[in-house]
Order: structure tokens, then sequence, then C-alpha cells
């Protein structure tokens, strides 16, 4: 038996689970640069908690990041949509279950 195949986004989620910020945005990194992309909007959104927890300063970047990708992949987004996305990130580093659920079910 040898090595399993190389999945990187599962690389970039065991990172996430294991509280290893850096090694995950790293992962992220790197499969945004091997395959010309990011990384799917709900592994990115995984990467929020972290970052909250971990690197607060960084924080606010990463969220209008993702929030200006959840805008741009989203079939036809609403107005109402967005500002209940919007205020989800901003809680997330005060609550982060109740807004990462919320922002879950908007991806």
């Amino acid at each position: 038996m040898g090595n399993p195949p190389f999945r990187p986004i599962r690389e970039i989620e065991s990172a996430v689970q294991r509280g290893e910020l850096r090694t995950a945005v790293a992962l992220a990194r790197d499969f945004s640069a091997e395959h010309k992309r990011p990384v799917p909007l709900g592994v990115a959104l995984k990467l929020l908690p972290l970052i909250a927890q971990h690197s607060g300063r960084e924080y606010d970047a990463y969220a209008l990041r993702w929030l200006v990708r959840w805008l741009a992949e989203t079939p036809a987004p609403t107005i109402e949509q967005a500002a209940e996305v919007a205020t989800s990130l901003a809680e997330l580093p005060a609550e982060p279950l109740g807004a990462a659920q919320a922002l879950n079910e908007a991806v």
C-alpha cells in the first residue's frame, strides 16, 4: 500500500480542524496558485472562524474578500441576503457557531 492521493481541499479542511491557521492559509494559497482559481467558497468560509480566533486584525480583510466572492458567485443575490451575510460575518468573531451556521446556509 502506498500513500493515498494528495487531495489539497481535504488537507486544507484537516488543517482547519486541527486549528492550524497558517498551514491552512498556505495550503489554500498553494491550491489557488496551482489551479489558477481560489479555493471553493465553502472551503474559504471554513477558514474565517479560525482567522477570527487567531488573527483578529486580519479578519476584516478576509471577511470582506469572502463577501465579495459570495456576491460574485451567488446567482442573483438580493440586498436583503447580502445584508444578512454581512451581519453574520460581523458577528462571527463573537458568535462563531451561530454565525457560521447562518453563513453555511448562505453558501
